[in-house]
């Protein structure tokens, strides 16, 4: 007697098609559209007279289907994340490149966005800026202690704020940028650009450069104006379209990060039609991605909503012919794998793998950026020439999915990780409880996309997604 495994998911790919992706065995199989809807929603159990012999056979064979019980199946997922585990106790370059340090400039802004992260931040901040002389210092006596034994080239900065594109900032950068051009490190910045016109000079593809500028846009340009707007409420959505075309004309990488806003998709919509019209969708320089906000719960969009969603998705994927996401593009290898053996554990960001640390004004260290300036969520502090850690470092470590019981019922959690550490932090829970209102959506997004990515490679440029 078989059934549906608990962690069995569906999305529809087209053509009366969908990819079975399964969160234990990580199979991953196109099937038709009928046979997907009745085994997903079948109970424990179940008439599968429908499936020919061959077929019930090969789903078997790949875990979609099994004869555990629902206990027993559970129980395996948690021998396997242990497994994982124990093999990758001490992760190092899966899925991230290199290792990072943010610098977090200042905690000022000149905006004021109605769903900053950093409002409370802003208002206690004891340093206003990051000093050059604090950089000179840093680079003499800490960099080598907080990444020891990691070749300078392998490191990448990251400009944070904050506004990290101030004008009193400029210093600052310039020193970064200096010992970023002797080492052969790239350096990024996420900046809401309003103000990068007067930082052009900095900005190029060539070493000691600002190479990557990542910006944000909130959707079309009515609703950009209401969310993102300046300290005066001066709206900001023409200026940071001119700064996305000085940034293709100066040759850097354009991150363009689109926030998605419930009940705003129309505008997302809006926004993406405008994107490719003027010819910056599609651009070699420019790498569109979606993020929510933190009001977006992908499980309360209306069925309209969701099929806006997941075509703007689709369709940006295609014509960009990148995946438009960042948590979960990691996923893009899943495709490849052969077997689940070598699986590593999986990480919705950098937190907890030693891989990233964000240094602010006070030289203060945080793991995770949202958490910067909340000084009870540091992982470690600069004082006198030597690097304090503290607690919170080693409980990260510790954060995987064998120790998340929760998680190991969820049919996506070797895909996903948990979520979020910081928005389950904001709703009161624990390091080790798990953020997922939207990860399903977007995991099965992710992988569609990368379905029909591949798809369109061996189709030939002709194949299209309709917006």
């Amino acid at each position: 007697m078989v059934r549906p495994s608990c962690y069995l998911n569906a999305v529809e790919i087209g053509d009366g098609n969908s990819l079975f992706y399964n969160g234990f065995s990580m199979c991953i199989d196109v099937v038709p559209s009928e046979i997907a809807h009745r085994l997903v929603s079948s109970e424990d159990g179940g008439d599968f007279s429908f499936l020919m012999p061959a077929e019930e056979e090969h789903l078997v064979k790949r875990g979609h289907l099994t004869a555990l019980t629902i206990a027993d199946e559970r129980e395996a997922m948690g021998k396997l994340a242990r497994a994982i585990a124990e093999r990758d106790v001490a992760p190092k370059e899966q899925p991230f490149r290199g290792k990072i340090i943010s610098f977090i400039l200042t905690y000022k802004c000149n905006l004021s966005c109605t769903y900053c992260f950093q409002s409370e931040v802003r208002e206690t901040a004891s340093v206003s800026s990051m000093s050059e002389t604090f950089v000179d210092d840093f680079f003499r006596n800490y960099l080598d202690k907080l990444f020891p034994g990691t070749p300078k080239n392998r490191l990448r900065f990251i400009l944070f704020g904050g506004e990290p594109l101030l004008p009193g900032n400029r210093g600052t950068i310039e020193r970064i940028l200096r010992y970023a051009k002797e080492h052969g490190i790239v350096v990024s910045t996420a900046t809401n650009a309003v103000l990068l016109p007067k930082m052009l000079d900095l900005v190029g593809p060539e070493k000691g450069k600002i190479n990557n500028v990542q910006v944000t846009l909130d959707g079309g340009q009515t609703f950009h104006d209401e969310t993102r707007v300046t300290l005066s409420g001066a709206p900001t959505f023409e200026k940071t379209i001119r700064a996305l075309r000085h940034l293709i004309n100066a040759e850097a990488k354009a991150n363009v990060r689109i926030h998605l806003h419930p009940d705003r998709l129309e505008s997302v919509r809006e926004l993406v039609e405008y994107l490719e019209q003027e010819k910056i969708l599609g651009n070699d320089n420019v790498e569109i991605y979606f993020a929510p906000v933190h009001s977006f719960h992908a499980k309360d969009m209306s069925p309209s909503d969701f099929d806006i969603f997941s075509g703007l998705f689709q369709y940006v994927a295609l014509k960009q012919k990148k995946l438009p996401i960042q948590n979960f593009d990691f996923l893009e290898q899943i495709m490849n794998v052969k077997t689940i053996r070598n699986w590593s554990q999986p990480r919705y960001c950098a937190v907890s793998t030693g891989m990233h640390f964000a240094l602010d004004p006070l030289g203060d260290i945080y793991e995770c950026l949202e958490e910067a300036g909340d000084k009870e969520k540091r992982v470690g502090t600069l004082s006198g020439g030597e690097i304090e850690y503290f607690e919170l470092r080693e409980v990260y470590k510790k954060r995987y999915l064998v120790n998340m019981p929760e998680c190991l019922k969820c049919s996506i959690a070797l895909f996903c990780g948990g979520g979020c550490i910081s928005k389950t932090r904001t709703q009161g829970g624990s390091v080790f409880k798990q953020f997922c209102v939207q990860n399903k959506v977007f995991v099965g997004e992710t992988l569609k996309a990368c379905f029909l990515l591949k798809q369109a490679g061996k189709a030939g440029a002709g194949t299209e997604y309709v917006c």
